[in-house]
Parts: structure tokens; sequence; C-alpha cells
């Protein structure tokens, strides 16, 4: 008699699942060594590798958005990044800056290769330029800090992948009678990296990573025309309630804004004495969320 088996009795993903839980209480990624206090990190040049993966998200999101190249908004991105570049010493040119045409949608993503993706969505969450130079320089940061780079796990966690790879590939082959084979795929590395936010565009930085990124930001913004306060002044509004936090959901990630605004208060205090508070250089116009139109240091609409 063949031997046959009842996928209402043995769910196949019941076995992904078993075996992820597993990957994510064993799994670990090589750790990064801290930023140390008061350096902004040398931008380096991106390698050939690290452009061509950086290109290759750029053509998949910008497939389901539109790239913006000629808007007033855009010009007003490329100005902040700008003004910001110039602040912590980085060549514009080492990086390439995009704004994706999509209202909807809150977020700025730093990835590797030094591409720096903004949704347009975000000009409708922050009020005045300080705020959206706050949030820039948050990824910029995450991005000297080589906190975009690809994950690296450690030499037993690559073991455990492969053994759970053989696993996977054999329950598979057992619970769907032969029709799924995934012999040399990955697949138990590429789930634990999608279940823990490791991949590039949805990356989820550790606590000590945060706490850098905020710390670098912070210097930028202090070397630079735009308040740092608006960085703070963001993430407090953010924290009032609910609502608040559903619109920017995505920036969020897996750190509250009230636990944000903590982590930048404690990177404030890291600063060099003379730290700028309140409105800046003189070059900095009113900032201001006017009704619509033109760019100007104010928001553009």
């Amino acid at each position: 008699m063949q031997y046959r088996v009842s996928m209402s009795t043995i769910n196949k993903y019941n076995v992904l699942y078993a075996i992820l839980v597993c990957m994510q209480l064993i799994a670990c990624t090589a750790q990064q060594t801290r930023i140390p206090h008061g350096v902004i990190p040398e931008s380096v040049p991106p390698t050939a590798e690290e452009e061509a993966g950086g290109k290759e998200i750029f053509t998949d999101l910008s497939a389901d958005y539109p790239v913006d190249t000629s808007s007033a908004r855009h010009d007003q991105l490329d100005r902040v990044f700008n003004r910001l570049a110039v602040a912590a010493t980085v060549n514009p040119g080492d990086w390439q800056v995009f704004l994706l045409n999509a209202p909807d949608v809150a977020d700025i993503r730093a990835i590797q290769g030094n591409y720096l993706f903004v949704w347009s969505g975000i000009f409708d969450v922050v009020e005045d330029e300080d705020e959206l130079a706050g949030l820039l320089a948050c990824e910029m940061a995450h991005g000297l800090a080589r906190h975009t780079d690809p994950v690296e796990f450690n030499m037993a966690s690559e073991l455990l992948f492969g053994f759970t790879d053989v696993a996977t590939s054999i329950g598979l082959v057992v619970l769907t009678q032969g029709a799924v084979n995934l012999s040399g795929i990955s697949v138990t590395r590429w789930a634990y990296v999608e279940a823990t936010d490791l991949d590039p565009v949805d990356r989820a930085y550790s606590d000590e990573q945060v706490e850098d990124m905020a710390e670098i930001a912070l210097l930028i913004l202090d070397q630079s025309s735009y308040s740092p306060d608006g960085l703070l002044q963001f993430w407090k509004r953010a924290g009032k309630d609910r609502a608040s936090q559903k619109n920017v959901k995505l920036l969020i990630r897996k750190t509250p804004p009230l636990e944000r605004v903590i982590i930048l208060e404690a990177a404030r205090a890291q600063l060099p004495a003379g730290y700028k508070t309140g409105d800046k250089a003189e070059d900095v116009a009113e900032k201001v969320v006017p009704p619509g139109g033109q760019a100007t240091d104010s928001l553009s609409m």
C-alpha cells in the first residue's frame, strides 16, 4: 500500500515554523564594533559589489513606485541632503538619493551601496525642514556606521543553517511526496532574515546600532544649519497617541517613539560642549509648512 501523508494532519508549514523558531533562538549575527563617542564615521565610496546590490534593490523599488526627479520636493530633498553631507564631510557624489512618489508611505531607508530612499509621504508627517533633516541624518548615520551592510552570521549559525536546510529539504520532499525540492536553496537563512527584519529594505537595527545612530545623527545636525531639536520634536509628537504612531509606523521599526526620545536625549548628553538648540544659521528661512507650492527652505507641499 502506498504511504500517504494527510496535509490536514501534518502541515508542512508547521515544520517550517518550528525550524524558524529554532533559528530565532539559536542563530546569531556577527556583532559590529561600536562607534566611539563624538565621532562621525568616515564616508567610504561603495564597492562595485555594494553598488550592484543597491542598484538591484532600486530597480525593484522603482518598479513599484515612480521616481520623482523634478518636483519642488525633489529639489528640496536634494538641497537638505547636500547640506547634511557637507556637515558630515561626506562626498554627495558617493551617495544615490531617490524620492519615490508614494503619498501613503512615510519612510526613509538607507541600504548598502550608499543608496538612500525617501518615500514622498514623509513630507506629510514632518512639520519643517529641521524634522526632515533629522530623519535624513538618522539614515545617513546608519549608512556611515555600516549598519546597512549585509548581515553576517557567526560560524555556529552557519553550521546550523546548513543542518536545517538539509532537514527542511528532506521534510518537504517527504511531506509533498517529491513535489517540492529545495536542494541548493538556503531556505532557513532566507526565513530567518525575513522573520527578524534583517533584509536590506526592512532592516530593524539592534539597540546598540540605534544608540550609535542617534549620536552620529545629532553630531551631523550639530554641524549643519539645522536644529538637532527638530528630531526630538518629531518623535515626541509621534509618541503622543496611537493615531500619531500609525502615521509613522514604518519609521518606528522596532523602536517606539518615546524610547527613541530617551535614546536621543542620552546621545545629546554625549555631544561636545556648545551643543546647538533652537533655530540655527541665518541661511535657513522661517520653518513653517506652507499651504502649497514652491521649493523654499520651508517644506514644499
